[in-house]
């Protein structure tokens, strides 16, 4: 039924009079009575009654306002928010470590002062198979996870390597001229994740252990400016640090390892420009 019917019969029913609801509505008187007929047709029964030069309307038309007018009120609600999806861009986001954020923000400036931003919700996750079973469910566009996942049904780009450094604040050092990683307490990330596979292989080397272990990037990252102990961390973090206040040391000791950041989409989905420019944007960061 044309929705158009409802609204056509609310004003004639208000009015109670054919041609100023036509007159109202734009319409010609033939085209009102044809629709408030085809109403009547719908439902199979009489709306109005016309007696002489006046209109009535029946019991039957009576109990169709109230309902009419919650449907007119509904479509409305709903072809408004319907706009609003088709309006602004929506492009979702799983990324599988905080540390990632600072990378992904510049990249989203820049969408953003070109504006092609559109509406971006980013989420973090636990880890890496979180964001990919996201993916998989649709519950993101395009994922930005630490470790590389080759699946045949995924396109999996390589956007960013950095190298990973010992770190700690400089009042840990106690203004030692030459410090070794293994005079002080270790910062490590949960087990399981890419951070800690890639500390731990450094500290059974030196046959060294963790002293706290943090679920997060974040954490373990507040917990080495506190002066806890040393962690291990990409270079452009701790350079962004010591741009704040330069009381964190780098040890000269290279861990020789790289973090490497990979973009995933999937390649049944239709990809929006935003995910497409993300991408290029990220690897050009």
């Amino acid at each position: 039924m044309d929705i158009r019917l409802l609204k056509t019969f609310c004003v004639v029913a208000k009015l109670e009079n054919i041609t100023q609801a036509a007159e109202l509505l734009k319409f010609t008187q033939p085209t009102v009575s044809a629709q408030i007929r085809t109403l009547e047709e719908h439902f199979g029964v009489q709306l109005f009654e016309r007696i002489g030069k006046k209109l009535y309307i029946t019991e039957a038309g009576k109990y169709l306002i109230d309902p009419s007018e919650k449907i007119l009120e509904i479509y409305g609600e709903t072809v408004t928010n319907m706009n609003c999806f088709s309006e602004v861009q929506y492009t979702r986001i799983g990324i599988s470590s905080n540390y990632i954020n600072s990378l992904l923000s510049p990249a989203l400036l820049q969408l953003q002062t070109s504006g092609n931003a559109g509406k971006i919700n980013v989420e973090i996750c636990l880890h890496s198979s979180s964001v990919l079973n996201g993916l998989n469910n649709n519950q993101y566009d395009i994922g930005i996870v630490h470790d590389f996942i080759s699946e045949k049904y995924l396109n999996t780009v390589r956007i960013h390597s950095e190298e990973l450094v010992w770190v700690g604040h400089k009042k840990l050092m106690k203004d030692k001229e030459c410090p070794q990683i293994d005079e002080y307490p270790v910062i490590n990330f949960r087990q399981g994740c890419t951070f800690r596979i890639l500390c731990d292989e450094l500290l059974q080397k030196r046959g060294l252990n963790s002293t706290f272990e943090y679920s997060d990037f974040d954490s373990v990252k507040n917990a080495m400016r506190e002066g806890l102990g040393i962690a291990l961390l990409p270079r452009s973090v701790v350079e962004n640090l010591n741009k704040e206040i330069n009381t964190f040391h780098i040890f000269n000791e290279l861990s020789q390892l790289e973090i490497t950041l990979f973009a995933i989409t999937r390649k049944d989905k239709n990809l929006s420009t935003t995910v497409h420019t993300l991408v290029k944007r990220l690897q050009e960061n």
